[in-house]
């Protein structure tokens, strides 16, 4: 069995490895992939260098962990989770996969449902479930949308013409004052 270690944020080591441990079936090659989990700042100013190095330490962590008695491998991954698997899938044929990390968002699963493999979550119970509309702006906010530029850019476009709204309207109201108008 190929199992695909997905790793979202931190997580125990040791628990890792008893999750592992404890599948019905040992795995004889384990895949880690740790997505780069970068600010909303850093991801907007390309500026994701830091959170690739720290997912590649957080996955060769892993790959210590679990080396002795398995084939493991491991790479850190695209800041979009799916995105990380997906890639990760073209090269490595799992039967599993494994969500590990205390920043999984609860909305994952069912994400990775697409691929369809059986999906087996390693962590603390799920966060209160959010709105739709929270979810969206937290995907927006976090890049992992594919419309984040185009919103950038209108927001950015609306809060200048409502600056320009603004001062067009202190003028007026000063030569209004001063009876120039």
């Amino acid at each position: 069995m190929n199992l695909l270690l997905l790793l979202v944020g931190d997580a125990p080591p040791s628990r890792l490895r008893a999750a592992v441990e404890s599948l019905p079936e040992l795995p004889r090659r384990v895949h880690v992939v740790a997505p780069a989990l970068t600010r909303p700042l850093d991801w907007l100013a390309t500026a994701e260098d830091d959170a690739r190095r720290e997912a590649e330490v957080r996955a060769l962590e892993i790959e210590w962990t679990l080396g002795d008695g398995v084939d493991v491998g491991g790479e850190a991954g695209e800041a979009d989770p799916v995105q990380a698997v997906e890639d990760a899938l073209r090269d490595f044929p799992a039967h599993e996969i494994l969500v590990a990390g205390d920043a999984v968002d609860p909305d994952l699963e069912p994400a990775l449902a697409r691929f369809g493999l059986p999906v087996t979550r390693v962590s603390r119970p799920l966060p209160p479930r959010h709105s739709a509309a929270y979810r969206g702006l937290r995907a927006l906010a976090a890049g992992r949308n594919n419309a984040t530029p185009f919103v950038l850019f209108v927001g950015v476009n609306g809060v200048l013409v409502l600056v320009g709204l603004l001062l067009s309207a202190v003028v007026l109201l000063v030569l209004w004052i001063s009876g120039s108008l």
